[in-house]
Parts: C-alpha cells; structure tokens; sequence
C-alpha cells in the first residue's frame, strides 16, 4: 500500500463546501493509500510541511486551491515526491488546467499513477505554478482576498469591478526573450501564464501549457476603463487576444521595470511593491504531478 501524506488548508474554499480533514483523506483513502493529515495554520506554513512531508512519503496531495497548491508545489521542487491534486478552493484553475476538477477525481488520478511533468516557474526569488498577474490583473486578486470566501469564484468578478473603478494605466519595460526589441508604454493589465487559467476560469493566456518550457505573456496595452470592461468578458473564452492592444508572446524567459509601484499575483496571492525589475523564468519539469495523461487532457485546459 503507497502512503500519501495529505495538507489540507481547512479555511480554502466556500465555508459550505471546504473540506474537512478527515473528509480530505478520505478518497485517498478509497484508493488505496495509507494517509498522514496534516493541517496549514498560516500563510506560508504548507511549503514547509510539505517538504518535510516528502521525506515520509512518496505522494504528498494539495487539498486547498490555487494558493495552497503553490505552497506545496515550492516544498516539493527538489525532492523527488509526487504532488496529488485535491482541489476544493474558490478558483482551482491549476488543478482544472490539469483535469482535475474534484477531489475523488483527484484521488482516482492518484491511484492511477500517471506523473505529468510540470514546469516551475519563478518571478525574481519567488515560485509559481499557474500564472503571475501584475498591473490591474495584480489589484485585482488583491481586492478578492478581501472578498468573503463564501462568494467563490465570483470574488474576483466583483473585485474586478471596484479595482476598474480607480484604474489608472501604468508605464513598464518588458524584455522579452525572442523579441529584438523591449516592449515600451503604458499597460492596463499583464498576465503571465504557466497555465491557461486564471482568476477563478479567465483565458487570459489560453494555450499556455505548463509542461512546454515556456511561459505565456498577455500584456495589454493602457486602455480606459469602459475599453477594460469590454475586453475582460472575453477573455472567459480568449477571444480578447483578437484585440490589436493585447500583446501574446511566449518565451522561456523575460525581464520586466517597473518605474513605480505596482501590484502583483503569484498563484493568486497578491500584494503592492515598490519600484524595480524582476526577472521571469522556467525550472522545465520541476514538479511531478499525477494528473490524466495529455491525451485525456492538457494543462491548457
């Protein structure tokens, strides 16, 4: 019988459906796998339980959302153990991305014992596994962590909402690798894609694959508001790419200054920062992920 050690962030998700501990192992259990718990307490605490969980198991699972699971997948980089999906957060576009859209599907992909290869992606000295947003796309997830729980998905349509409301665009220099020139101007929004979902199921960067070595750049270009409010319903679908103001480029690497502060997302997890350059890159195949195979799904979704 394989072990499976099992963090669960027991306030991830609507307070309807959050799973409890025991109701987080249990479809791991149904598997097949003898299961350690283990609870977060605080922000940040499932990287390091993670990791020293991977010193006792071999399948260490994610039982949170798109947050929890970026915590995990940092303690796990590196050791070999594999990651399990058991998704029960507001957006889990990572798992979704990845086929995984409930937590016994994630178990039964588990017991199945196909390991996808996942890139890790990192912003300056800080991991991500499914997008980084900055600009609007950044003070958007800002404002939805303020959001009851109990909204779901919809957090980040509202907090969409009032952060369009104080929009202003902003001046950046992205230098893209595969572009002879830097990218110059003002930008309304910037989204950076390992995966192809973000915010709870926008598009921004559709085709993005988080196992092709490369990251997905959806920059658009300043814009008012009304224009913003025009563009963001369709990138549910990504119909917003046919916009001659939205740029899409992918490549393995990437640099990017910002003159003046500026908010940012990694996986979900936001904050403000002060002027400066950041520099945006792959670990190709970092994390092993039991996931369907590629031809059930892909991790474009």
């Amino acid at each position: 019988m394989d072990s499976a050690a099992v963090i669960v962030n027991p306030v991830a998700g609507r307070p309807g459906g959050r799973l409890s501990p025991e109701a987080a192992a249990r479809p791991l259990r149904a598997a097949g796998f003898s299961v350690e718990i283990l609870c977060t307490t605080a922000p940040g605490e499932a990287a390091d339980l993670a990791a020293r969980a991977a010193e006792r198991h071999p399948v260490v699972a994610a039982a949170g959302g798109d947050g929890t699971m970026s915590e995990i997948c940092r303690g796990l980089a590196g050791t070999g153990a594999l990651l399990a999906l058991l998704p029960c957060g507001s957006g889990n576009d990572f798992a979704t991305g990845l086929g995984i859209r409930t937590a016994e599907a994630g178990a039964a992909a588990a017991a199945a014992g196909n390991v996808r290869r996942v890139d890790l992606a990192w912003c300056g000295a800080f991991p991500f596994v499914n997008s980084a947003g900055f600009l609007l796309s950044g003070e958007v997830s800002r404002r939805a962590a303020r959001l009851p729980r109990g909204l779901g998905a919809l957090r980040y349509r509202l907090a969409a909402l009032a952060a369009l409301a104080r929009h202003r665009p902003a001046t950046a220099i992205w230098t893209l690798e595969g572009l002879a020139e830097p990218l110059a101007g003002e930008w309304s929004l910037a989204e950076v894609g390992n995966g192809a979902l973000t915010g709870g199921g926008f598009r921004l960067t559709p085709d993005a694959d988080c196992g092709d070595g490369r990251l997905d750049f959806c920059l658009a270009r300043g814009m008012g508001r009304w224009d913003i409010l025009r563009l963001l319903p369709r990138s549910r679908s990504g119909a917003h790419l046919d916009d001659p103001r939205v740029v899409l480029h992918r490549a393995a690497s990437a640099r990017v200054e910002f003159p003046a502060p500026f908010a940012v997302h990694l996986d979900g997890e936001a904050e403000l920062r002060g002027p400066g350059v950041l520099d945006l890159r792959v670990d190709p195949g970092a994390l092993r992920v039991l996931a369907p195979p590629p031809e059930e799904t892909s991790c474009a979704g």
